[in-house]
């Protein structure tokens, strides 16, 4: 580990990415339940400083930009052309986690759910609140150091009256400038949630805790059709 947090105790976690796994055992291990935008994405390194920058639903969104990803003659997943994420579970599936044909009616339920997400996102750049923000490397991501930086500074530019900290895993326990690092190798493929003992005594070195703010909820004036994603069945 390295960069301890100035604090020990947080008011919100938001995982920046890569992956449904991170999202999974952070809530599991702090015992909260908030979303925002990257939860159940499988994002790549570029692609989470990118969207944070353009920070545009209309984009993410733009039917022109998603495309068909097949893999063994099935539709596996719809992917953002120019951000390369994986929208994994905004679109109907079924049993085969095959997305379903006529995907493309989903978007507009699929762009609420991310704008509530995003406007949540937005509103933790106040003062009273403590922020870690955490990213899981995949491997090959380990050596990208000035990805690594512009990360942090992006997730920065959108919370900078807030108190934050960040949390940088991967398997190697790579140190970044700013960043506690914490090494976390876990190959499981299934189940998809990985090992959670294994996640459980990581994060516990830490000496980090969640808790939870007072008033921190849906706006006034939000939609109430609109709610928080459940984790992801598979």
């Amino acid at each position: 580990m390295t960069e301890p947090a100035a604090s020990t105790a947080f008011s919100h976690v938001a995982s920046l990415g890569r992956r449904c796994r991170t999202t999974h055992r952070l809530r599991r291990f702090f015992g909260f339940d908030t979303a925002f935008p990257f939860d159940w994405w499988i994002t790549p390194l570029d692609g989470a400083v990118r969207f944070l920058r353009d920070w545009d639903l209309d984009r993410l969104y733009d039917p022109a930009r998603l495309r068909e990803v097949r893999r063994r003659g099935r539709l596996a997943f719809i992917e953002h052309a120019d951000y390369a994420i994986r929208l994994q579970h905004e679109f109907p599936m079924d049993a085969r986690e095959t997305v379903l044909p006529g995907w493309g009616a989903a978007i507009p339920e699929a762009r609420a759910r991310t704008a509530h997400l995003m406007d949540k996102f937005d509103r933790l750049d106040r003062p009273d609140r403590r922020i870690l923000f955490v990213r899981e490397l995949a491997r090959e991501e380990e050596g990208e150091t000035a990805l690594i930086a512009d990360l942090r500074e992006a997730a920065l530019a959108h919370a900078p009256r807030a108190e934050a900290a960040f949390l940088l895993i991967s398997p190697g326990g790579v140190a970044a400038d700013g960043w506690i690092s914490l090494g976390i190798d876990d190959p499981v493929e299934r189940p998809w949630t990985g090992d959670a003992d294994l996640w459980d005594r990581a994060l516990a070195g830490l000496g980090l805790r969640f808790e939870r703010p007072p008033g921190w909820g849906r706006p006034a004036g939000a939609a109430a059709s609109v709610s928080d994603p459940a984790p992801p069945s598979r």
